[in-house]
C-alpha cells in the first residue's frame, strides 16, 4: 500500500478549489454521475434515503453535485447542499440548474444546523477533516445521518478505516449506528462501457487485473467505502 504520509494536503478550501477545477475527461467530480467512480457509493446513499422515507435532506460536502444531480433526476426531494469550495458550488449549480440549493459555508459553522429536521447526507467528508467529531457533534439530537468514510488511504485523507469497529468505535457514542454496508470503489474513475471495454483489451493477459475491472476485486484491495447510517444520539451519551 503506498504511504502518504509525506504527501499529504492541507485540509482547507483553497486545497479543493484547486482539486475541483483541474477537471479531465475522466475526471470523478466532473464525469455525470452515472459515469463517475462514486456512482456505486450514491445509489447506496439513495437505497438509504428511500428505505427511511426521508422528505429532505441536507448535504454536508455537496463537493460538485453528483448526488444532487443523481436525486434530481431519481428522487426528487427537498434537497439543500453546502461545500467550503466556492469552485464546487458553481459547478453543482451548473450541473443541477438550480442556484437556490447550494451554498458556500464551513460545515463546522453551528448555525447550519439550527431549525433543521432534514436528514444529513455526509459523504466523502468526515476523513478529510481535522475535527470529524465536533462537526458530527454539531447535528441536532434525532436527526437521521448517512454517512460515508473509506478504507484506503489517500494525500486528501486525514485518516481511513479497515474494519467496521474502527467506525463504531469513532463515531457510536455520536451517532447510533444500525447500518454499516461495504461498497467497492471502481478501478477506474470513468466507469463508463467504453472506457472498460478498452482497459478490459490492454489488460487481457493480467488476469487479477481483469477481475478487479469486472468488480471481481477485494474490497481490502480494490479500496471501497463504508456506508453507514443511524440517529444522531442525545447528548447525554457523549460522554
Amino acid at each position: 500500500m503506498k504511504d502518504f504520509t509525506k504527501m499529504k494536503k492541507a485540509q482547507n478550501h483553497t486545497t479543493y478549489d484547486e482539486m475541483f477545477a483541474k477537471g479531465g475527461k475522466d475526471d470523478p467530480y466532473q464525469l455525470p454521475y452515472w459515469l463517475s467512480c462514486y456512482y456505486p457509493m450514491y445509489l447506496a446513499v439513495l437505497d438509504e434515503i428511500k428505505s427511511n422515507g426521508c422528505s429532505s435532506v441536507f448535504e454536508i460536502g455537496c463537493g460538485t453535485g453528483g448526488l444532487a444531480h443523481l436525486l434530481k433526476d431519481r428522487h426528487p426531494i427537498e434537497y439543500r447542499g453546502v461545500d467550503f469550495s466556492s469552485v464546487a458550488i458553481e459547478k453543482a449549480v451548473k450541473r443541477t440548474n438550480n442556484p437556490d440549493a447550494f451554498f458556500v459555508a464551513d460545515a463546522l459553522s453551528p448555525e447550519l444546523y439550527q431549525n433543521t429536521e432534514s436528514t444529513i447526507i455526509c459523504t466523502e467528508v468526515l476523513e478529510h477533516i481535522p475535527q470529524d467529531l465536533k462537526l458530527v457533534e454539531l447535528w441536532p439530537a434525532g436527526t437521521y445521518c448517512i454517512c460515508s468514510v473509506p478504507n484506503y488511504d489517500s494525500q486528501y485523507h486525514e485518516r481511513f478505516f479497515k474494519e467496521e469497529t474502527e467506525i463504531i468505535s469513532r463515531y457510536g457514542h455520536l451517532i447510533e449506528i444500525n447500518k454499516i454496508k461495504r461498497i467497492k470503489k471502481p478501478i477506474l474513475e470513468n466507469i463508463a462501457k467504453s472506457n472498460l471495454l478498452r482497459h478490459l483489451r490492454w489488460n487481457r493477459y493480467r488476469p487479477k487485473r481483469l477481475l478487479e475491472l469486472l468488480g471481481f476485486g477485494d474490497f481490502d484491495e480494490v479500496g471501497g467505502w463504508f456506508v453507514f447510517s443511524g440517529k444522531r444520539r442525545s447528548t447525554e451519551n457523549e460522554e
